[in-house]
């Protein structure tokens, strides 16, 4: 069973309005939406794509470690 898995993402506004995120463990994960809103709910998907594409291929898939 598929246990839940927490990231940190940056999300930061730009100068024309846009908002892009990306997370620092998985890099290749990158987003951006017209909104907040948008911008958070493409980062999830293409984390969880980038999670799918790393277990397809046998590749190690980043924890984020918690002190």
């Amino acid at each position: 069973m598929e246990r839940n898995r927490e990231y940190t993402i940056t999300l930061r506004k730009t100068p024309d309005g846009y908002y892009i995120a990306n997370c620092p463990l998985i890099p290749e994960a990158r987003a951006q939406g017209a909104t907040y809103e948008e911008c958070l709910a493409n980062i999830k998907e293409v984390l969880e794509l980038c999670i799918e594409y790393r277990r397809e291929r046998g590749e190690e898939i980043p924890v984020l470690q918690l002190a």
